[in-house]
């Protein structure tokens, strides 16, 4: 699984020993591209144009850029992932309340603090993606981009906002690695909610225009999941 991680940090010395510690970190655990910016206007930049980071570490005085400000700039150009800050000293702590801050680390930061950082990333990642192998093929779909499975046989086909695949299994499995928002909604069918149109009675409608009926054992939990 690739992972993507941007570093804000005006000294170079200092980068490229975190970049050595975040290398080290993968070696064995996932695959990594670290991208390294002189200063939070130039990530923010960055991220405009539509690149994604799972994970950036901000220097509180990142250049000549405060660096809470470049974060308040990052979360306004929409970016939800994971937001490291570190600084030579604690007395800014309290300010990455307000830009969602996932950590203040007083520099040096330790082998251990990117350690938890990192693994709490990729755990992130890998919750929001639904993996299966097909034809010793392995794949992965994300969550968001799925309407529904439905159980045919011995198989499962996965509606998605691009098509259809295939893959064996049951739905039971398929519940395991879901997020809250997959409802069982009869046997045969797991419906994204984000993707529920509307509730007529005891049928919904998705965005694709499919119709499911909901079995009574289910429709309590689909009825309060829409709030009605």
């Amino acid at each position: 699984m690739m992972l993507r991680a941007a570093i804000v940090e005006a000294d170079y010395v200092y980068s490229e020993y975190l970049n050595g510690l975040l290398l080290r970190w993968a070696g064995g655990r996932a695959e990594l591209m670290v991208s390294v910016f002189v200063s939070g206007g130039e990530l923010a930049d960055s991220l405009a144009k539509m690149s994604e980071y799972d994970i950036v570490f901000m220097d509180v005085s990142s250049g000549q850029t405060d660096g809470i400000l470049a974060s308040k700039r990052l979360r306004e150009t929409g970016y939800q992932n994971l937001l490291v800050l570190t600084s030579a000293f604690s007395d800014r702590a309290c300010e990455g309340y307000s830009v969602n801050a996932y950590r203040y680390y007083v520099k040096p930061v330790m082998p251990e603090q990117i350690k938890e950082c990192m693994d709490y990333a990729l755990s992130q990642k890998t919750g929001r993606y639904f993996q299966y192998t097909y034809r010793r093929v392995t794949e992965r779909i994300a969550f968001s981009d799925i309407i529904y499975f439905e159980s045919i046989q011995h198989y499962i086909d996965i509606h998605t906002t691009e098509g259809s695949v295939r893959m064996k299994g049951t739905l039971r499995e398929v519940q395991k690695q879901c997020p809250a928002n997959f409802l069982r909604c009869q046997r045969s069918y797991i419906v994204n909610m984000d993707c529920v149109l509307l509730k007529r009675g005891s049928q919904l409608k998705l965005v694709s225009g499919k119709e499911i009926n909901i079995a009574p054992r289910y429709l309590k939990s689909v009825t309060d999941a829409m709030g009605i």
